[in-house]
């Protein structure tokens, strides 16, 4: 009897001494988090935020200076929820982000991360412009995947963007695709356009008729006609056609260039009759 009355003694006294070391770790762990989440080492003391074209720094300081001298762990902590239960472990402020990206039509993505010890970091990716249309009297700047990214007056219209014809959007907002997926047209249009702006052919053409969706045309101011064709594989035919703009033709070259095989640019002046 003796044995087992020291045996449970001797348990009970290793259970205390591990509740006695567990709740020590746990006490250590709370005044740690407490001391990081409180201490001022953490602070926000910088805002660094990457250069745009069309966004001004100023502006996107203006959803970040409320948390100037605030605790930056504990920022993240706030802008994260369960639905970005990744951004705490990646320091990024999600819902900020989230924030920026709705009021800005040109962002195509934000990044704003916690970088300890004082600083916020923001990198920012504009999207490209990549051509013009007309809505009633309003000219709407497309990326190369139909977003709009702003409004223009005939006045004020850029004149280094293709304009594009042929297609009339239901509506428009800021932020959204003028392409709803019904309109093989409009799908045409952005498609050529996103092509020529990532083949670096911005200036290149000043309008893209896409009215006839089997014979698109293009035009060079001031007697440059282009045939373009068919949508359908004319990733071809318009790299065809820059390296033919490059060796010298352009909108004073006064005639119609066809494109339609892709295999050859062919070149007929106005006022000639071609083979």
């Amino acid at each position: 009897m003796k044995q087992k009355s020291g045996s449970k003694k001797r348990k009970k006294s290793r259970r205390s001494k591990l509740l006695i070391v567990s709740a020590v770790i746990i006490l250590l762990i709370v005044i740690a988090l407490l001391v990081v989440f409180v201490s001022p080492l953490f602070a926000v003391r910088e805002i660094d935020i990457a250069e745009t074209e069309h966004i001004s720094e100023a502006d996107i300081a203006a959803y970040l200076d409320r948390y100037m001298d605030k605790n930056g762990l504990v920022t993240v902590l706030k802008n994260s929820s369960l639905r970005q239960k990744n951004s705490f472990f990646s320091l990024r402020l999600s819902e900020v982000e989230d924030e920026i990206l709705f009021d800005h039509a040109y962002l195509e993505a934000v990044t704003v991360r916690f970088e300890p010890k004082h600083k916020l970091r923001v990198e920012l990716t504009e999207r490209k412009a990549s051509f013009l249309t007309e809505y009633y009297d309003i000219f709407l700047l497309c990326d190369i995947h139909g977003i709009v990214l702003d409004t223009f007056t005939r006045e004020d219209v850029p004149d280094d963007m293709p304009l594009v014809k042929g297609i009339t959007p239901e509506g428009y907002k800021l932020g959204r695709s003028i392409s709803d997926g019904k309109d093989r047209n409009i799908d045409a249009a952005i498609k050529i356009c996103g092509l020529m702006t990532q083949l670096d052919m911005m200036g290149y053409v000043d309008i893209v008729d896409v009215s006839d969706y089997s014979s698109i045309r293009m035009y060079c101011a001031p007697s440059l006609t282009i045939i373009l064709g068919s949508p359908d594989d004319v990733g071809v035919r318009l790299s065809l056609l820059k390296g033919t703009m490059d060796d010298g033709l352009n909108g004073n070259s006064d005639g119609t260039l066809t494109l339609i095989d892709g295999k050859k640019a062919t070149f007929v002046k106005n006022g000639e009759r071609g083979d």
